[in-house]
Formats: C-alpha cells, sequence, structure tokens
C-alpha cells in the first residue's frame, strides 16, 4: 500500500478505539450529542474502510531498465484550435504527464518519443508501470490528459472533469443498433484525439531543437511510437495513418476507429492499405473474443497475424482494464467493471511492460 493508506489504517484504528472507550466509559452523558459523536464517527470508518479496501495502491511494478527516471506535469495550449467543449471561443488546452531518463549516462536526442492516450474514460495516469519502465530503458513517455474526454484533469490550478454529453455518447454508442451514430461519433473522438497527439509530437519535436537543459535535449525525432489504451489505442493508430514519422504503435486493446471510412448498411467501410510503421496489438479476455464478431472490429481480424511489421498478443486470464494501472490502484472495481479476471494483475502489467519494450526496442531502436 502507499504512504496514504498507512495513514488512513492510523485514522481508522484511533476511531475505532475511540469509540469503543467512547460507548464503554461513557464519555459523553448527554445522549444527543452521543449520538451525533457516534453517527459522525461510525460513517467516518465506514468510509475509510472502503477506501482502504477499494483503492489499496498497491506497489508498483519494479522498473528493468539500468537508467534512473524523473517526471513533470506540463500544460500546453494549442492556440491553433478553438475548444469545442467551451463557447468562450479559448483555446484548446492539455495537461500531459511526462517520464523521462534522468541518468548523467544518456546522451542528448538519443531517447525515442512515446506519446500515449488514455482509455475512453481514465487519464494520463492510466499506464504508470509501463511509462516507468520505458523511461527506466531511456523512452521519453508523454502521456496526454484528453480534456473533457478525461475523467478528470488540471488546466491552470483548476479541475476539469470529464464532459457528460461525451459520456452520454460513450454510454449510447451502439454500433449494432443505429451503426451511422457510431460512425458520427468515432469520427469526432478520432478527430479530438488525433489533432492532440499530433499537436503534442510537433510541439515536442520544436522543442527539442529550441529549448536547452531540459528532457526536450534527449528526444530523437527520428524515433517516434504512439501507444494507447482503448479509445486511445485507436487514436495511437490513426495518429500512424496520418503522420510518417511514427516508426511504431502500442494498442492495447482497441478496435481501428480511424481506419472506418464509411457505412455500408450494416457493416463499416474500411481502409485497407497496409500501415507503414509497425503496429502491436495486445488484447485481454474481453477484446479478444470480439474479433470477427463486432463490426467494431473487423480490421482488428485482419491484423491477426505476427509477421512483417503486425504484431499480437494475447494474455489470456486478463479483462480490459487489468491492461492498464487500475488492477494495482483498485482491484476490486477492475474486476467490477472488467468482469473478472484470473491471472494476476502484477503479471500482466510486468508482461506488458517486457512485450513493449521489445516492441519498441525492435522497431524504434533496432536491437
Amino acid at each position: 500500500m502507499t504512504f496514504y493508506n498507512y495513514i488512513l489504517l492510523a485514522v481508522l484504528f484511533l476511531l475505532t478505539g475511540f469509540l469503543i472507550i467512547s460507548v464503554k466509559r461513557k464519555l459523553i452523558k448527554k445522549g444527543w450529542l452521543k449520538r451525533i459523536v457516534n453517527t459522525i464517527t461510525i460513517i467516518s470508518i465506514a468510509f475509510i474502510l472502503c477506501t482502504i479496501v477499494l483503492f489499496p495502491n498497491l506497489k508498483s511494478i519494479p522498473t528493468t531498465g539500468e537508467y534512473s527516471y524523473a517526471s513533470c506535469v506540463l500544460e500546453l495550449t494549442d492556440t491553433s484550435r478553438i475548444e469545442e467543449y467551451k463557447t468562450d471561443g479559448s483555446p484548446r488546452k492539455l495537461s500531459m504527464l511526462v517520464y523521462y531518463p534522468h541518468d548523467d549516462k544518456i546522451l542528448n536526442n538519443t531517447c525515442p518519443l512515446i506519446v500515449f492516450s488514455h482509455g475512453g474514460i481514465s487519464t494520463k495516469t492510466s499506464n504508470l508501470s509501463l511509462y516507468k519502465e520505458l523511461a527506466s530503458h531511456g523512452y521519453v513517455v508523454v502521456s496526454i490528459d484528453h480534456t473533457y474526454h478525461s475523467l478528470y484533469t488540471e488546466i491552470d490550478g483548476v479541475k476539469i472533469n470529464i464532459d457528460l454529453g461525451y459520456m452520454r455518447e460513450l454510454i449510447e454508442e451502439d454500433s449494432h443498433s443505429n451503426i451511422e451514430n457510431s460512425y458520427a461519433c468515432f469520427q469526432k473522438w478520432m478527430k479530438l484525439r488525433t489533432d492532440d497527439i499530433n499537436f503534442v509530437i510537433d510541439t515536442f519535436i520544436e522543442k527539442s531543437i529550441n529549448e536547452s537543459n531540459s528532457f526536450y535535449q534527449l528526444i530523437d525525432t527520428s524515433k517516434i511510437g504512439t501507444a494507447g489504451h482503448s479509445l486511445g489505442g485507436s487514436a495511437a493508430l490513426g495518429v500512424a495513418r496520418q503522420r510518417n514519422d511514427v516508426k511504431a504503435v502500442l494498442a492495447l486493446e482497441s478496435p481501428y476507429l480511424y481506419d472506418i471510412i464509411g457505412v455500408d448498411g450494416k457493416e463499416f467501410r474500411w481502409n485497407t492499405n497496409p500501415y507503414r510503421c509497425a503496429v502491436m496489438n495486445i488484447y485481454s479476455d474481453s477484446g479478444f473474443p470480439l474479433i470477427g464478431t463486432d463490426n467494431k472490429y473487423v480490421q482488428n481480424k485482419n491484423h491477426l497475424v505476427n509477421n512483417g511489421n503486425m504484431r499480437y498478443y494475447y494474455i489470456k486470464g486478463s479483462n480490459h482494464y487489468t491492461l492498464t494501472d487500475l488492477v494495482r490502484t483498485s482491484p476490486i472495481i477492475c474486476a467490477l467493471l472488467g468482469g473478472g479476471y484470473k491471472k494476476s494483475g502484477y503479471d500482466t502489467l510486468e508482461l506488458i511492460n517486457q512485450k513493449s519494450l521489445d516492441f519498441f526496442d525492435e522497431y524504434l531502436i533496432g536491437r
């Protein structure tokens, strides 16, 4: 558990001890005051207990790289875009988490850049284990909070929650009952997210050239990869369609939504041109059965191969959310949302780290 969990445990024991002593020794004489104090104490105990059980924040996955690493949170403003979720004409603003190697042995312009996009209802911290692992092996990793798509983020010191209209779109979207609506949603979501990722890549390329004495100088702009979970992986694949400088894409259980170019009856029409870059798909028990049965996963079936620049891996016993650090921060919620899982969450995260590192090493570094 993390440090704050131990603090909560200490508070829990103190409150429980106070309640027991208060009842046994009748410390509070007035009946109405005793009822209020006991009720507040019991509610506090229940709240803390639920917090500890639901969010144990289990220990981090150990990194295997030789380098120490550091992290920071950045905020960037894209002045070329108007924020579509606001009506005041303000520009699009993003928060992002950056992990990078912090070691004197690392030379400038030698680190590949990986840009990560979180799932449909998630945050930039969704896959911390992966960011840290890659950074320990000499990668600069940038994970974006897609403002209003992120469960919550903070811009200019103000907390911004997920947009309720976007959440409703996610919940109501069903490509089997209303394929036209699904197509419209996919186009909208992919546009916002790929624009975010492109803006971040372009900004980091520019800063790697113009800024000195910062982690930007570490980046080798000829070695760029994208990655993401679920909807974020779909966007990462989309950016690879748009750019020639993206050399590798990691998609954690993601349909190829950007490749959908239209609707034909009850089926989607697809861009089936080969990808210019390397692609690795990783699946769990949640998504793998959808390949071949769900009309959103037709392209996934086409890429269910391990040859050329295409790779895939199926982690049996896992679920959609054990592909993220939710399995570490809240195993119970992970099971509730994903329908249970058999494979240890730690084993799944370690396997993802290993497969991802091997993939990026092969296609970005050549080792």
